[in-house]
């Protein structure tokens, strides 16, 4: 992202919510899943988030989530990811796919300790 676009996202609501979304993402990928959560709780919290980054907020705080094990915590972000209305399709197929991958792990997990 351009400093120029990054300067015009600072004067729009859309812009700070894109900004803050990709510093949560930023914190993901450096393993710090504990500080781009807080991010996300922000964004899914706030009244006046779009849709559109509320389900990307929800998505990236369930793979978040997952990373730290916290299944069910995972699973409830993606679960309303799924059933919200206006989910962009990228963000709705990329959740339903990691729904069956996390409930699948805790299936594994309880096959585990039934042994």
């Amino acid at each position: 992202m351009g400093l120029l676009t990054k300067l015009g996202n600072l004067f729009s609501r859309s812009g700070r919510d894109d900004n803050r979304l990709q510093q949560a993402m930023e914190h993901a990928k450096a393993k710090r899943p504990a500080q781009a959560i807080a991010i996300y709780d922000s964004l899914v919290s706030s009244k006046g988030t779009s849709p559109t980054v509320r389900a990307r907020a929800l998505f990236n705080r369930a793979l978040a989530h997952s990373s730290l094990k916290a299944d069910q915590k995972a699973i409830a972000d993606l679960e309303e990811v799924v059933s919200m209305s206006g989910t962009p399709e990228n963000v709705l197929t990329a959740a339903r796919n990691q729904l069956v991958r996390v409930r699948n792990r805790v299936q594994r997990v309880h096959e585990r300790a039934e042994k």
